[in-house]
C-alpha cells in the first residue's frame, strides 16, 4: 500500500463489514467540508455509512448472480485539515492516484462535491491524461464565484476542473437549477453535453443509452463519474445541503449510472458518491437510499 494512504487513512468501520484492502476496488471515504454554505453536515456521511451499511440487506437492484461485495475492499476514511481546503484537495490527489496506481480505480464516498477536483487531478496524473469527466447533479457548480468573493466552492469547482485538469468532454446531467452565468459559461463550452432533469425524463432508455454510447465511444481516455446525490428529488433524498425539487427518482439516477458503468468498463478509473449530509436527514430517511446506490454501482462497475 502506498506511503499517502498508510499515513493518512484510518476507520473505524468498513463498508458492509468487507475486508480492509487488499484485494478488489478500494473505497475511500473523503469527509471534507470546506465550502459547503447552506446546511453543512456532509463530513460525517462516510463514518455513518459505514456503521449503518452493517444492518443492511447486501441486495442490488439487480440480481446479476454475483456477490458485489466480493468486488471490494475498504481503505478507510481520509484524514483531512477542516477548513483548509488547498491542502485537502492536494491530500485527495496523492491518496486517489496512490489508489488507481495500486488497484486501477476507486469509489469514493464524501463529503462535498469540491473533492471532485482533487479526484480528477489524481485520475490525469495516474493516467497521464484526462477523459472524460460525469456531473450528476442538481446543479453545473460552474459559477465564477460562490459566496461572492470566493472562487473555489462546492458551487464553482467544475469551472476550476475545466480550466485545470481540461477534459476532452465533460457530460452534465441532471442539472435544473443554476446562475445565468454559468449557463452561459458551459454552454460555450466546445466539448461538453448537457441534459436537464427534464431531458433525462423525456428520453427512453433506448435513447439514453444510445446517446452514452455515443459519448463515451467518441472520446477515448480515463472516465470520471461524480454523482452528488441532491441530484434525485427531495421527496426522495432530503439529507442534503442544497435540495432542488424537481429531481430525478431513483430509477432515473440508475439507468444514467448503468449506462456509463456498461460502456465505459475498464476506462471508468474513479466514481464519487457526494453531498449526502446526515443533520439534515430527518430521521436518516435518505441513508438506505444513498447505501442503495453505493450497493448499485459495486454492481454495475466492472473488475
Amino acid at each position: 500500500m502506498g506511503n499517502n494512504i498508510d499515513f493518512y487513512v484510518a476507520s473505524q468501520y468498513t463498508l458492509f463489514g468487507t475486508p480492509r484492502c487488499g484485494r478488489g476496488i478500494p473505497i475511500l471515504g473523503i469527509p471534507m467540508e470546506d465550502t459547503v454554505s447552506f446546511r453543512p453536515g456532509t463530513r460525517f456521511a462516510p463514518s455513518i455509512i459505514r456503521s449503518w451499511s452493517q444492518y443492511f440487506e447486501f441486495t442490488p437492484t439487480e440480481d446479476l448472480g454475483i456477490d458485489p461485495l466480493n468486488k471490494i475492499c475498504d481503505l478507510g476514511d481520509l484524514s483531512l485539515l477542516q477548513g483548509m481546503i488547498d491542502r485537502n484537495l492536494e491530500r485527495i490527489n496523492l491518496v486517489v492516484r496512490d489508489a488507481i496506481s495500486t488497484w486501477g480505480r476507486v469509489i469514493n464516498i464524501g463529503g462535498e462535491h469540491t473533492l471532485s477536483l482533487g479526484v480528477a487531478k489524481a485520475v490525469r496524473e495516474s493516467q497521464g491524461s484526462y477523459g472524460i469527466y460525469i456531473h450528476v447533479d442538481a446543479h453545473l457548480d460552474s459559477r465564477e464565484e460562490w459566496p461572492i468573493g470566493q472562487s473555489l466552492s462546492h458551487a464553482t469547482f467544475v469551472r476550476h476542473l475545466i480550466n485545470q485538469v481540461k477534459p476532452q468532454l465533460i457530460v452534465f446531467l441532471g442539472f435544473r437549477s443554476y446562475d445565468r452565468e454559468e449557463m452561459n459559461f458551459v454552454s460555450r463550452l466546445e466539448n461538453s453535453i448537457l441534459l436537464s432533469t427534464r431531458d433525462v425524463k423525456s428520453m427512453n432508455n433506448h435513447e439514453l443509452r444510445l446517446l452514452m454510447r455515443g459519448a463515451i465511444d467518441s472520446y477515448p481516455g480515463s472516465i470520471h463519474l461524480s454523482i452528488d446525490v441532491d441530484v434525485l428529488d427531495p421527496s426522495v433524498m432530503p439529507g442534503v445541503s442544497n435540495p432542488e425539487g424537481f429531481g430525478l427518482s431513483y430509477s432515473e439516477l440508475l439507468r444514467i449510472t448503468k449506462a456509463i458503468l456498461d460502456y465505459g468498463d475498464s476506462r471508468v478509473k474513479a466514481v464519487d458518491i457526494v453531498e449526502y449530509s446526515p443533520p439534515n436527514d430527518p430521521g436518516l430517511m435518505s441513508l438506505p437510499t444513498t447505501i442503495r446506490l453505493i450497493l448499485d454501482v459495486l454492481n454495475y462497475i466492472r473488475t
